[in-house]
């Protein structure tokens, strides 16, 4: 049984170097190619400023992990069963109906410091633009609601959303995944092919 060779398989790769690079770079068009083909998808975001009011506070100094639980409640609210419920309702008079998986699966939302942005996503500009406002709409009544009820901090200070535009340019998901893997795929389908078309190589003479 031959043994193997480390030094002979580099000097093959070597010598076939631009096969290796050529499938590698096929291989990334074709990830990105399919990250680009399917149906575009729009999102619309809509975004609220939540703060602590520091001169509500009962027990000073507040915690940070007081804190964060505190400006949870905006995520609470907007998750909770009484809005989600009122936007698969509103889904399906605007004649998109789906279950709260398919809500949930299109929508997220994200904190960046004071601001928690509330993200929808659909094949239809509009609806995703419609549904967010709408969202964002009925949440920040329902974040008073519950304050008023004594439910979420006094000390919150919920602001009026910032409503969604009308989205115009199209989302794509994990673009940089789709071709790294096509670009890997390809470097190592090209390592069997040299391996397969080359001969054993000619290592360099010695002086």
């Amino acid at each position: 049984m031959q043994e193997f060779a480390p030094i002979e398989h580099f000097y093959r790769f070597l010598r076939l170097w631009w096969v290796l690079l050529a499938a590698a770079l096929v291989g990334g068009l074709i990830g990105y190619y399919f990250s680009r083909n399917h149906l575009p998808i729009y999102e619309a975001n809509a975004t609220f400023s939540v703060n602590i009011d520091l001169d509500k506070v009962p027990q000073k100094p507040l915690e940070l992990h007081d804190e964060d639980l505190a400006l949870a409640t905006t995520q609470s609210v907007l998750f909770s069963p009484e809005v989600t419920s009122a936007m698969l309702a509103e889904a399906a008079r605007l004649g998109y109906p789906m279950d709260i998986t398919q809500l949930l699966a299109n929508s997220s939302i994200e904190r960046r410091h004071a601001f928690w942005i509330l993200r929808f996503r659909s094949g239809d500009p509009i609806f995703a633009q419609t549904l967010v406002n709408s969202w964002a709409t009925k949440g920040y009544q329902v974040m008073m609601d519950w304050q008023a009820a004594g439910k979420s901090p006094a000390y919150v200070i919920y602001s009026p959303p910032t409503l969604s535009g009308e989205p115009i340019n199209p989302i794509y998901f994990k673009t940089n995944r789709l071709v790294f893997a096509g670009s890997l795929i390809g470097w190592f389908v090209s390592l069997l092919l040299v391996e397969l078309i080359s001969g054993r190589p000619t290592l360099p003479k010695q002086p």
